[in-house]
């Protein structure tokens, strides 16, 4: 923290009467709420307009194959889909229904936290631009594991800035079921330990929580939460940890490549939108650009320093996707609001590049939301993965019939899972069996076991097919290519075979 941040009581701070500061406030409060209930009902509507993308239907699948834990992250998520979907049946809305309330406490948590660090007009400017911003206006609609874990991240975030002040256990073991339930959700989640712990070492009142038995039972607390990981790994002979290698490509070594640092920047600012990214580094850069609170300024940077900077020291190696850093601008955007709303009242300047900033976010969001008629090239449009599954799986239930498949075989999770949503009555579908499980669907029953008799129709993203599947059957036909169309766009393009265990027919 700069030099020139300084206490809220500090003599040079000027206060407003206590009734304008109450009027104010239940202004900012109200303008907030309405906000988040807008945005809500918006988003409860929308999750209808987009199928599903691969990874919301491999959660749904996961939600039909109760356990305890699974090959990539702990139940929370499949948890969540499991009450959607018995709630408003196996629909695109019961997939999607937690998702919009949760974004939507993640909303309410943004504007508590921002209020205790800061000011009720802080925080309403923290809220609306988290309502702007890419990342989680469009991300609010998708059943993600970021939409979830950045909840509890924000809430955990909430519950330590009362626990600090505490000697007694109660906030400390609230503080430590919230990261837990995060963990149940996402390890990244583990991260935030590091913020509350930096904290800690750099506010000088809160060290001595470090030598506390109430800090470590924070920790204890959440750890706990990680025993049904630890249960169903060891059941499973540990295939989590070569997960987590292989995610990060760690199992081919560790690579430099500069290059990507770059390109993680840009895709930062592309998902945050430009200029408020720029104006997050920018006061990064220069924190004693404006007197704020120093210990809430700096709880608000140790909340987005460590995960953002633990993905920037990452992408030398491997370029991550954008939505990794998602729960790092929780803090991120308080602290950017916090720094610009009292500038921008004494620069002009910044008050306009303010406005710019919200203007390009809500359009590029705007955008975002519908791209169907910028009619831009396939792969290009960031939405074409939300679209044409159910086109497939008509073509796909089309050529089970003319064949006599017994089984769907995909040659990847994600095509599983989207047949698997769509086609009629939600059958099991399958993926090649390595011998490094990669993803959930290795880990259950495989067809072989389920089907070890009648043939199957195989749809693939490339035309040739793994050893695993070719040796699976007595031969195998090509089918042709199917390409598959949303608005008269090809969103797709897949191979299909039919996979024979008999003698010619």
């Amino acid at each position: 923290m700069g030099a020139a941040d300084v206490e809220p009581d500090s003599p040079g701070n000027l206060r407003a009467p206590p009734m304008a500061n109450r009027s104010a406030g239940r202004f900012y409060f109200q303008g907030a709420l309405l906000l988040i209930c807008v945005g809500t009902a918006f988003h409860l509507a929308y999750s209808t307009h987009l199928e599903l993308v691969g990874d919301e239907a491999y959660y749904w699948l996961w939600s039909r194959h109760h356990d305890i834990c699974y090959l990539d992250k702990g139940p929370m998520i499949a948890w969540l889909i499991g009450a959607g979907t018995a709630l408003f049946g196996q629909t695109v809305f019961g997939v999607r229904f937690f998702a919009v309330l949760f974004a939507s406490g993640t909303g309410i948590g943004m504007f508590v936290l921002a209020r205790q660090l800061f000011s009720d007009r802080v925080a309403f400017w923290a809220v609306a631009m988290a309502t702007v911003v890419p990342l989680f206006a469009v991300g609010a609609s998708l059943m993600t594991i970021d939409t979830i874990y950045v909840f509890y991240w924000t809430w955990a975030a909430v519950a330590f800035w009362k626990a600090k002040e505490e000697t007694r256990l109660r906030w400390w073991v609230i503080t430590g079921v919230l990261l837990g339930l995060g963990l149940l959700s996402k390890y990244t989640a583990a991260i935030e330990l590091i913020s509350f712990a930096a904290f800690c070492l750099w506010h000088a009142p809160s060290r001595l929580h470090l030598r506390r038995l109430t800090f470590w039972a924070m920790i204890g607390t959440a750890l706990l939460f990680l025993i049904p990981a630890i249960v169903w790994n060891f059941q499973h002979r540990w295939p989590t940890s070569d997960w987590l290698l292989h995610r990060g490509s760690l199992d081919t070594g560790v690579g430099f490549h500069p290059s990507f640092v770059l390109l993680f920047l840009g895709e930062q600012a592309g998902v945050v939108s430009p200029l408020i990214f720029l104006g997050l580094i920018l006061v990064l850069l220069r924190p004693s650009l404006l007197c704020t609170p120093r210990v809430a300024t700096g709880y608000a940077v140790l909340l987005f320093i460590p995960l953002f900077g633990l993905y920037l020291v990452f992408s030398f190696h491997y370029l991550c996707p954008p939505d990794w850093t998602a729960a790092a601008y929780i803090g991120g955007l308080i602290f950017l609001a916090a720094k610009w709303t009292d500038f921008g009242s004494t620069h002009r300047w910044a008050l306009w590049a303010a406005v710019g900033a919200f203007a390009l976010a809500s359009a590029e969001t705007a955008i975002l939301l519908e791209t169907r008629w910028l009619h831009l090239p396939h792969r290009v449009d960031p939405l074409d993965r939300a679209r044409g599954s159910r086109s497939l799986a008509a073509t796909v239930s089309k050529w089970e019939q003319r064949t006599g498949a017994s089984f769907v075989i995909a040659d990847n999770y994600m095509t599983a899972s989207l047949l698997s949503f769509y086609l009629p009555g939600h059958p099991e579908t399958f993926v090649p069996v390595t011998t490094r499980p990669l993803n959930q669907l290795e880990l259950w029953p495989t067809y072989a076991e389920k089907h070890p008799s009648g043939d199957a129709l195989i749809v693939a993203k490339r035309a040739a097919l793994e050893y695993s599947l070719r040796i699976s059957f007595v031969r195998i036909e090509p089918l042709g290519t199917v390409d598959v169309l949303d608005a008269g766009r090809t969103v797709g393009r897949y191979y299909l075979f039919v996979g024979r265990r008999g003698g010619l027919s």
